[in-house]
């Protein structure tokens, strides 16, 4: 009877947590926040979580496999995994816990390497906007796995703390753009980086 529920896509709200996550994490990493900070953005990122999750239902109930997947793991380490670490790492300094933050680095690394080799998806079929903050979150997520492995300076911790400055950037322009683009209204979000094949 055509009686199937529709459905919309709330990847906006993914990418208004994706801004907030990556923004926390450029702010702690460039050192304009203290560790005293980890706490609240231990609150944060668990409820980014929500909306990451919405994001990747609503897609893969929509058909998009590789949105669905992305939001699906960026919610659970992104923001649910995170919000776990900061917190340990914030009653690890109160309490003096003997931790071993290295890892994380492999956590990282894997997470950078998914997002760097599924980046052409985005070149191809995303906006403009949302390649190039998945090409600056590739860099943030690499010099993350670095900084964590502990083979990384000060200069690593700015390269990758400003790539998620332009990873949210980007991410804010697609949350406003999918929101308008909801109700009918434009808003600038640039055609795919890479051409389709025309065949």
């Amino acid at each position: 009877m055509g009686n199937d529920p529709k459905i919309a896509d709330a990847g906006a709200a993914g990418w208004i947590a994706y801004s907030i996550a990556t923004w926390i994490a450029w702010a702690a990493l460039c050192g304009f926040v203290s560790s005293k900070a980890l706490l609240f953005m231990a609150c944060i990122s668990l409820a980014c979580t929500i909306p990451y999750l919405g994001a990747a239902i609503t897609q893969l109930k929509l058909g998009n496999v590789a949105g669905g997947v992305t939001w699906l793991y960026f919610g659970s380490f992104f923001a649910f995994c995170s919000a776990l670490t900061y917190a340990v790492n914030y009653f690890a300094g109160i309490y003096g816990w003997e931790v071993d933050a290295r890892i994380l680095g492999y956590e990282w690394a894997i997470l950078a390497l998914v997002l760097i080799l599924t980046t052409p998806i985005f070149l191809k079929f995303a906006p403009a906007a949302a390649a190039l903050s998945v090409i600056a979150a590739d860099i943030g997520l690499a010099s993350l796995a670095l900084i964590y492995w502990g083979f990384a300076g000060s200069l690593v911790f700015q390269l990758s703390g400003w790539s998620f400055f332009v990873a949210g950037f980007f991410g804010i322009v697609m949350a406003v753009g999918g929101i308008l683009g909801g109700a009918g209204m434009k808003f600038p979000v640039g055609r795919p980086l890479l051409k389709q094949d025309s065949n």
